[in-house]
């Protein structure tokens, strides 16, 4: 089966999405990459290894896949690919697995501890884990992410997410995970002594809880002179857009924002109302990255990677590609798309998620990297230190001042 193709550059191949709107037509020569000196604001590029926790076992209409236990050793090296190829960050799912299961999943694996783990053996690649900021305590995924932040010194980055079983509309899921946000983040600014109902933590890393109850107060007494032992600077958010109503969340909270979309258009539209939420809000439009989610499969030539991807079709389906662009051709087409994106304002970067971790990701590295310095628009060295520092936002005092504050769901 071919999938469908949109009017674009070769190999940019999309899925059939019957409720989008019609793509407007994509410049049907690419303008092709020339070498220049590295822009103002280099783009923005992260990788999902997601997949590489374990799969449960399926059963398609081509025949059962099997499942896939997790390979500790094999994420770590997968980790320090993606570090040599000078990338901003990796990021790690809600669908990161620990156990395969069938019909239900067996076991989870923390974010927060694999990404904590792969501090360990990297050096300079941001962390994003997703941590779930409406059924874990405020002040426990606020050490989840400091551990992370502590292990990489400034590396961390916590994409906020709501996990359940049954559907939600989008606004409803917007609405639960800004409360979550709002709560972490006042454990993050709050102060020993403040009254601000913050779950904190003393010198030791114990609990300290103020509460203010019908039947009963409880004062929390912190070690004197202490201060709290959490970093100065909370770690960079990340949501995923789908909506008008995740997008103006996005602009209110976050830091990064997360679109899938199929053509160029769409991207220029949830960029816009990401950054009319943040204006909104009284947040500098600047300090966010809009990154669009990408499913890749690369090769030398565009005839196998397309032959590549029928063939996962054939064997997984569809669902896993997501909702977002998918492209099957070589690093150098995928190189001139993304400068395409980025050039014309329609996003600030991309989340690369490649169909084979082990093949794309070497080819992420190996070729479109060089091919994307090559024509100056990403670093040929890493200069920063922190996640913050190399996706180029502010300072902590300022960063404090973007993310909301409010009642603690603990509190």
């Amino acid at each position: 089966m071919h999938p469908a193709r949109r009017p674009g550059p070769p190999g940019a191949v999309v899925q059939p999405q019957p409720e989008r709107s019609p793509a407007v037509p994509y410049p049907s020569q690419p303008t092709p990459l020339s070498s220049t000196g590295l822009s103002a604001r280099p783009v923005v590029l992260g990788v999902d290894l997601t997949s590489a926790g374990a799969r449960p076992g399926a059963h398609r209409a081509r025949g059962p896949i099997a499942p896939r236990p997790f390979d500790g050793e094999r994420f770590l090296h997968l980790m320090r690919t993606a570090d040599r190829g000078l990338l901003d960050f990796v990021s790690l799912d809600e669908g990161f697995l620990l156990h395969p299961g069938r019909s239900q999943v067996t076991g989870r694996l923390d974010t927060a501890v694999a990404a904590a783990r792969a501090a360990r053996v990297t050096a300079g690649i941001g962390l994003v884990a997703a941590v779930d900021t409406v059924h874990v305590e405020a002040g426990h995924a606020a050490v989840a992410l400091s551990s992370i932040d502590r292990a990489s010194s400034g590396r961390a980055g916590w994409q906020a997410v709501r996990q359940s079983r049954l559907p939600e509309a989008d606004d409803a899921w917007a609405a639960r995970v800004e409360l979550g946000i709002r709560s972490v983040t006042q454990v993050w600014t709050g102060r020993p002594g403040s009254g601000s109902g913050a779950v904190e933590l003393d010198a030791e890393g114990r609990f300290r809880v103020d509460h203010d109850g019908i039947r009963f107060a409880v004062r929390g007494r912190p070690a004197a002179g202490t201060d709290d032992a959490l970093p100065q600077t909370p770690p960079p958010v990340v949501v995923r857009v789908r909506s008008e109503a995740s997008a103006a969340l996005a602009g209110r909270t976050a830091d990064i924002a997360r679109i899938a979309v199929g053509d160029a258009a769409h991207a220029v539209r949830l960029r816009r109302l990401v950054r009319d939420s943040a204006l909104s809000a009284g947040r500098d439009p600047e300090e966010l990255r809009v990154l669009a989610e990408v499913y890749v499969v690369l090769a030398a030539e565009r005839a196998s990677a397309r032959a590549r991807l029928e063939l996962v079709e054939a064997l997984e389906g569809t669902a896993a590609m997501g909702d977002g662009l998918v492209v099957a051709d070589t690093p150098d087409e995928l190189a001139t798309l993304i400068a395409d994106w980025t050039t014309a304002g329609a996003v600030d970067g991309f989340l690369l998620r490649p169909s084979s971790l082990s093949s794309d990701l070497d080819t992420i590295t190996d070729r479109l990297v060089p091919a994307l310095q090559h024509a100056g628009l990403f670093r040929t060295e890493r200069t920063e230190t922190t996640l913050r520092g190399s996706l180029g936002l502010s300072d902590a005092e300022r960063a404090r001042e973007a993310l909301p504050t409010g009642r603690l769901l603990s509190a």
